[in-house]
């Protein structure tokens, strides 16, 4: 327990010092996107990831995650919105031997279609805004225990214009006797740029903990200093069902505070996932308060264990 306790408070240290890159409590941003989860196992469990990322998701949640990969890993998660807008997100990790994981990825939002009108209110056609991130990481292990992963990115941005900018994410995981520890930095970089309005991207420092308990159980929380709003608890668990053969069932559920101002239920998700030696299925809902429910679908793939 000592051990786990100096990982916690180290981890925690870097948190704290690193919230002046998120102190700018101003309200205003762009690439929101870049907040939503990646993938219907995140979702389910209140995105509640950083100390359990793994797989190619992790390329998003922490990079750090791709350094626990030993075989080829492709995932791709669909996720149906507000309206008509909908998120689709690729991600793979490649064990590279000694230098490590390569992860790359995409992420890419539509919404939809938008009637446009002129300054008298007259038609003007319509617009069709997107959102799309090209990301690329590296994830290594620097001892038995301690993984550390960065990633770059290149985020597009289209309404009428478009505006375009570059991001890193750092991240750490930090394995105790009996808890993952994790620490991480997302999007930090320049502004988009819309004519001679520049936003700030949502940067956000998350501090996390993954806890497997009695081999069936992973609880998970994480802890987020966003610079567009005050500090939010993410918290999660999962339970592994085993049948015959090579099958696994999943069940999962979480909570949020992200936007607990909101009116209606918000911040409750829960999800599913079946799996059968490399290949795993996962959906999971969200609830959004007065907007609805958001619905998630993942499939992931992995091959060629070292």
């Amino acid at each position: 327990m000592k051990k786990n306790a100096r990982i916690i408070l180290s981890l925690f240290l870097c948190a704290t010092a690193s919230t002046g890159l998120c102190a700018d409590k101003t309200g205003t941003g762009a690439a929101a996107f870049l907040k939503l989860p990646v993938d219907a196992r995140s979702a389910a469990m209140g995105e509640a990831v950083c100390a359990g990322a793994r797989g190619g998701m992790s390329l998003f949640q922490n990079p750090a995650g791709l350094a626990s990969n030993d075989a080829k890993t492709v995932s791709f998660s669909h996720s149906l919105q507000v309206q008509d807008i909908s998120y689709d997100v690729l991600g793979t990790a490649i064990p590279l031997k000694k230098l490590g994981v390569l992860g790359v990825g995409v992420q890419y939002l539509q919404y939809g279609t938008i009637d446009s009108l002129d300054n008298t209110g007259a038609d003007a056609g319509s617009l069709s805004p997107r959102d799309s991130a090209f990301v690329a990481g590296l994830g290594r292990k620097l001892g038995p225990d301690v993984n550390i992963g960065v990633a770059v990115k290149y985020i597009d941005s289209k309404i009428s214009g478009s505006a375009s900018t570059g991001a890193m994410d750092f991240g750490l995981q930090a394995n105790g006797e009996d808890l993952t520890a994790a620490f991480a930095i997302q999007n930090i970089g320049g502004k988009l740029k819309f004519n001679d309005e520049a936003a700030p991207l949502p940067t956000n420092v998350k501090l996390g903990v993954n806890i497997p308990y009695q081999e069936k159980w992973q609880w998970a929380v994480d802890l987020n200093f966003p610079n567009d709003g005050g500090a939010w608890l993410a918290a999660g668990a999962e339970y592994a069902f085993e049948f015959t053969g090579d099958w696994k069932a999943f069940g999962r559920a979480g909570y949020n505070t992200a936007a607990t101002d909101t009116k209606g239920v918000n911040g409750i998700s829960a999800g599913l996932g079946l799996a059968k030696k490399s290949f795993a299925f996962d959906y999971a809902f969200r609830t959004m308060g007065l907007l609805g429910m958001t619905h998630h679908l993942g499939v992931n793939y992995r091959w060629g264990s070292k």
